[in-house]
Parts: C-alpha cells; structure tokens; sequence
C-alpha cells in the first residue's frame, strides 16, 4: 500500500470537502458545458446542411437558366424566400433585377437591387464587399435608366468609395441634369481610375460628344 505523504494527504482532504461541498454545481457545470458543445455541433451540422441545400437549388437554378424553356424564376424565388441571407440569394436576386432591365421594368429592377444592397449595408464590417459595390453600380444605373439622376447621385455619393464605374455614371447623371463641367470632371476621374484601354476610349467618346453638345 502506497502512503501518501502529510502534504499529499492535505491536498486530498481539501479536494475531497471541495467535492462535498460544490458537487452539485461542479456537476452542473459540466453538464451545461457538455450540453453547450452538443447545441453548438448542432447548430453546426445545421448550417452545413443549409448551405448544401441553398447550393443544391442554386445548381438547379442554374441548369434551368440554362434550358431554353426553362423557368428558373420561381427556383430564383425559392432561394430568397428559405435561405436570404446566403451567397446564393444575392446571385439569383441580381438574376431577377436583370430579368426586369430586359423587360424596360426598371421599378422592379430597383426593388430588387435595393434589397441586396440593404442587406449588405448594415454590415457590421467595413471591408470591401464585392455584392454591395455591384449593387451600388447596377442600382445606380437601373435609376439613371428610370429618369433619375438625382436618386443615382445621392446613391453614388454614399458610396465608401468610388471607382470608374461609379464615376462614369456619376458623369451619365450630372450630364442628364445639364451640368456638363461637372459631368466633364466626371469622366476625367473615370479615365484616370482605370487601366483598361478600352473602357478608356469609351470615356474618351463620352467626353468628345460632350464638347460637341456644349
């Protein structure tokens, strides 16, 4: 039989009545932290298979786009309505938004744009968000389109940032309301903002057909 020493046999004592007296809530204890694991893998699990079932129907989505009778609205409307607040949604919103541009029915389209863009704005993070940038962009233009500039101008000035995109637009709407030097300066910003050469001549054709005009 092994002894333990005086020291040893204090240490076992003070545990022991430690254990007398706290068992309950040393028991409690464990059991809300075993339960807090098992919610926690459960919750988990969820959205594991949430993300499988948004990605099964943005695949489905994307096969009956692709049919030339295919009707991939209402697949469109099924992953709004059951998992919104996914990637996926945002892709198949844009969808329908594009859907109305073709359609001339730019009050849709808005609606559609203003929603992605709601739901990405009240983000806590400040990093950049490509959804909420191509939002801005394409509800900047669907506003421009719909006869009005002032809306797409308020909308580009609450932009943390503008690229040429949003400059060049700025450019279409400032020019739309008759104020050419500024819609000049505009096009200028868009040009310097870019690399492309392409887009470059476009901003260029832009600026020429303005001095005509004026």
């Amino acid at each position: 039989m092994i002894k333990l020493s005086s020291s040893e046999e204090e240490t076992t004592e003070f545990l022991i009545s430690i254990w007398d007296k706290f068992k309950y809530l040393i028991l409690l204890g464990v059991m809300l932290v075993a339960g807090g694991i098992l919610v926690w893998e459960s919750w988990l699990d969820s959205k594991v298979e949430n993300q499988q079932l948004a990605s099964d129907l943005y695949e489905n989505f994307i096969d009956e786009r692709s049919r030339a009778d295919g009707n991939p609205t209402i697949l469109a409307n099924e992953i709004i309505k059951t998992f919104p607040d996914t990637l996926y949604a945002d892709l198949v919103t844009f969808h329908l938004a594009k859907l109305q541009v073709d359609k001339s029915n730019f009050t849709e389209a808005e609606k559609y744009l203003h929603w992605i863009l709601k739901k990405h704005s009240s983000k806590w993070s400040k990093s950049f968000d490509p959804i909420e940038v191509t939002a801005r962009q394409r509800l900047a233009r669907v506003l421009l389109a719909n006869n009005k500039p002032e809306e797409s101008l308020d909308l580009i000035k609450n932009a943390a940032s503008l690229n040429n995109i949003l400059y060049e637009i700025k450019g279409d709407a400032l020019q739309e309301l008759g104020l050419s030097k500024e819609a000049r300066l505009s096009y200028l910003q868009a040009i310097e903002s870019t690399q492309s050469q392409s887009i470059q001549t476009l901003l260029k054709m832009k600026l020429a057909d303005l001095e005509i005009k004026n």
